[in-house]
């Protein structure tokens, strides 16, 4: 950490973009004795997928809110879209990174549903305007 309490940190992403965030310390530099132990944030947990639901089981688990809460860990508050259980978990730099590929590969997925969809339905409205034209249905006052 600087002197002027952030810190500079590379992200890369799935699609291989990059991109360096200043990460600023939330928590002022303490003067005197470090807190008793049970006032410090809980261990990141390496064994959690986060993007399943405890509850359900489902793997729709997306994040509402993120915090940084320690040196090479994050909170997040994970929202099920199938249950509705909201939780938060505190996960390392690694498993986030783990977590933001599996969210980068679902985005591209809907995206890729999404085109195929309105391809089809283009395809499906030019059939019919074809059917118009062929059946001379379609008159200059239509436009």
């Amino acid at each position: 950490m600087s002197d002027e309490g952030y810190k500079i940190e590379r992200f890369v992403f799935p699609d291989g973009r990059s991109v360096e965030m200043m990460v600023f310390d939330k928590v002022p530099a303490l003067r005197g004795p470090a807190p008793a132990p049970c006032c410090a944030a809980p261990p990141p947990r390496k064994d959690l997928e986060a993007h399943r639901c405890p509850v359900c089981d489902g793997a729709l688990v997306y994040p509402l809110d993120w915090d940084r809460s320690g040196p090479s860990s994050w909170t997040l508050e994970l929202r099920c879209p199938e249950c509705e259980t909201r939780r938060e978990v505190t996960l390392d730099r690694a498993s986030v990174e783990q977590f933001n590929r599996v969210l980068y590969s679902g985005a591209q997925a809907i995206a890729r549903a999404a085109d195929q969809l309105t391809r089809r339905n283009f395809e499906d409205e030019v059939d019919k305007i074809v059917v118009a034209l062929e059946r001379d249905l379609i008159l200059p006052m239509d436009f």
